[in-house]
């Protein structure tokens, strides 16, 4: 089986209904607590998930059904994969909102492409863990403004540095699915 290559993104359907309909509701109904609130509750679930597989099949890379908001090239990851892109990812995210929240530009050009996993490593979860314990610090610091400056997601709109933290929760949601489809597929 062929899969589209990194970058390509998700099907019409899906991205004009996260753009036009998700994301506007999002920015309405959270709030920096609740989305703070929401990852962690993510983080949790995802420990929970993680804790009874055995460490060998965490590299182990399983092809899956797509599933909501994955682009097709993801659908051959492992679980440690999985939490590797989340990482990478959420660096990447944290900068900009670190960024937005002083109220520079964030120039750097943010590619799909380039939060893809390479490493495959045995104890990426430590290191998931460690920069999630991280980024709940920096957002407890942080000055709880909502930044006039923004940033374009490559699929989606130009975020603020709020909308930044409530995608990181949407986010890790929807890897979280990813795991647990991945899971399936092991047993």
């Amino acid at each position: 089986m062929k899969l589209a290559p990194a970058g390509s993104g998700l099907p019409n359907f899906e991205r004009l209904f996260i753009k036009n309909l998700l994301v506007p509701t999002i920015r309405i109904f959270i709030t920096w607590d609740i989305a703070l609130f929401l990852l962690q509750r993510e983080l949790k679930i995802i420990d929970k998930i993680l804790k009874p597989i055995n460490e060998d099949l965490l590299t182990k890379q399983i092809i899956i059904d797509r599933t909501f908001a994955i682009e097709d090239d993801s659908r051959q990851y492992s679980i440690n994969m999985v939490l590797e892109h989340l990482e990478i990812a959420g660096n990447k995210v944290k900068n900009i909102i670190e960024t937005l929240s002083l109220e520079k530009e964030f120039e750097e050009d943010v590619k799909i492409e380039n939060v893809k996993p390479k490493l495959n490593n045995k104890n990426q979860y430590e290191s998931f863990k460690k920069f999630y314990q991280n980024y709940i610090l920096f957002i407890n610091s942080l000055d709880k403004k909502q930044s006039k400056m923004r940033k374009k997601h490559p699929w989606f709109i130009e975020f603020n540095n709020f909308e930044w933290s409530v995608f990181m929760y949407m986010h890790t949601f929807i890897h979280r699915r990813q795991i647990e489809a991945i899971i399936e597929e092991l047993k």
